[in-house]
């Protein structure tokens, strides 16, 4: 499959009676979005109709879309939901909810109604989908640093390596696994930085957001070349990211181009940073041991502060529930509101009795003194959500 990391698409629960759901669900075994890249819609089923004896529809089929851990659900007014754990679920699209039958509005005087409640409308939204992928550690380095030999040196990982710039175009995962440590360690490569990522420049600005979620930064550097001058531009660019306060580790790679000299003087220069190469597998072990230590320590550190990591963020918009009645036009009004809104949608206009019944409640509701009081007369245009009538 193709590694994508964000994609658009429109989710449309089934109506009532009762419709079905749209659910995302957090995977373990999918590593990318592809399958929501090209396909932009995805329905629930709609309820079917009661039938006789009073029994209700048969409920509309959910639609469960899977999608990997570490996958964030938006809508237009922001984040709904962070699907950071496997079998996290999150319900998207609620299916609308099924109408009355005709039993239900009989009464001494009516003994079979001949209308009924038509079921409500599923919900709809447009989605943005963004995966950030899920590590302990998180390589981060110019071009050319070697990120994707330090990869392979450190885990089981086998990602393609070339000596030219750019070799990673999607972020990579590898797994340190030692008996000695506390669980496996996950490191994620990212496409090197370039000056000016932050703003848009190179592949990684795009990639930073996959070690957003990364205890650990590792910044590689190319230590036979000015590496002074690297770790400003990343830290720099880190900074511009907002993730300049996550721990990070300085490491020196292909150390084994440099002489004892300069091996020295970069001791002096980066105190306690670890000398590497991901060539000849110098240092590396060393780095392992100092990566499973840093976290041991952060794991500790919460567990004293008591600080967990965030879960789940949902968005949830209040819903004016309250009753107004406006004059948009000459001889047009509009009414507002939850309950009358549903109201219209649930009446049936192709019965006259649903129509009296529809009125009744208008009446009940308080709406027709409104409208009146408003200046509506007999022929004046209503206008409630989507349903258009006659005042009378």
């Amino acid at each position: 499959m193709q590694f994508v990391d964000e994609a658009r698409l429109a989710v449309r629960a089934g109506h009532g009676g009762d419709g079905g759901a749209v659910v995302f669900r957090a995977v373990e075994d999918l590593q990318t979005l592809e399958p929501y890249a090209r396909r932009k819609i995805f329905k629930a089923g709609r309820g079917n109709h009661g039938s006789g004896n009073n029994r209700t529809g048969e409920k509309g089929a959910d639609v469960v879309l899977d999608v990997p851990v570490g996958t964030l659900v938006y809508d237009e007014d922001g984040l709904l939901t962070d699907l950071a754990k496997p079998g996290d679920k999150f319900v998207a699209a609620k299916g609308g909810r099924g109408g009355l039958g005709n039993a239900a509005f009989a009464t001494s005087t009516r003994r079979a109604p001949a209308f009924r409640e038509k079921g409500l409308p599923g919900e709809e939204r447009e989605i943005r989908l963004e995966l950030r992928v899920l590590s302990h550690v998180g390589l981060v380095g110019l071009p050319n640093a070697g990120k994707s030999s330090l990869l392979a040196a450190l885990s089981a990982a086998r990602p393609k390596v070339g000596a030219y710039p750019f070799t990673t175009l999607t972020p990579k995962l590898g797994v340190v696994d030692k008996k000695s440590y506390l669980e496996t360690v996950v490191v994620a490569d990212i496409p090197g930085l370039i000056s000016g990522a932050s703003e848009g420049r190179g592949l990684g600005n795009r990639f930073l957001r996959h070690v957003a979620r990364a205890r650990i930064l590792a910044l590689v550097i190319d230590a036979s070349e000015d590496p002074e001058g690297a770790e400003t531009i990343l830290r720099a660019e880190l900074h511009a990211a907002g993730l300049s306060k996550k721990p990070t580790i300085v490491v020196l790679n292909k150390v084994d181009l440099l002489d004892d000299e300069l091996q020295r003087y970069l001791c002096d220069v980066f105190p306690g940073a670890p000398q590497v190469s991901a060539f000849t597998g110098e240092g590396v072990e060393r780095l392992q041991d100092l990566i499973d230590k840093w976290l041991r320590a952060l794991d500790e550190q919460e567990r004293v502060v008591g600080t967990t990591s965030i879960r789940e963020h949902r968005t949830f918009r209040p819903t004016r529930k309250g009753l107004r009645v406006e004059k948009v036009e000459e001889y047009k009004y509009e009414v507002s509101g939850e309950n009358v809104e549903r109201l219209a949608l649930r009446t049936d206009w192709q019965s006259p009795e649903g129509v009296e019944n529809f009125q009744r409640e208008l009446e009940r509701k308080g709406v027709v003194a409104m409208l009146k009081r408003a200046g509506a007369e007999p022929g004046d245009e209503v206008r409630i959500g989507e349903t258009e009538f006659e005042f009378r």
